[in-house]
């Protein structure tokens, strides 16, 4: 069964974003190589709030950042494997965009899908 595991926002500057949250407790941050970013996860009761700070133009999510301004970016879900994933996108007529990668911020695989609707949906592995 999945469940929601975080909320991602792509961020300007992370530590002053975060401030505007109330009950966030930070977890852990890593610079993320393949994303061109700091990414920093912080807890939020039973989720978990993302912030994502791109580095520059060749990042993930600068086109975004620049596109829509700071804000939310994408949800993330937990609790199926890859194969399971696949059939969620194939009912669901979601598109897969990237994954199987490696995320830092949690030492696991993740892949990433957009809804029809245009929404970017994030599964943990």
């Amino acid at each position: 069964m999945i469940r929601l595991h975080h909320v991602g926002y792509v961020v300007r500057d992370i530590e002053s974003y975060a401030e505007g949250f109330p009950g966030l407790v930070f977890e852990r941050a890593v610079d993320d190589p393949l994303q061109k970013a700091r990414l920093a996860l912080y807890r939020a009761g039973p989720a978990y709030i993302e912030l994502i700070a791109p580095s520059g133009p060749d990042a993930f999510t600068w086109a975004h950042l620049e596109r829509s301004g700071e804000g939310m970016h994408h949800i993330c879900y937990e609790g199926a494997d890859e194969a399971e994933v696949d059939r969620i996108l194939r009912e669901r007529r979601m598109l897969k965009v990237r994954g199987p990668i490696h995320a830092p911020l949690f030492d696991r695989p993740v892949m990433f899908a957009m809804t029809r609707k245009k929404a970017i949906v994030e599964f943990l592995l």
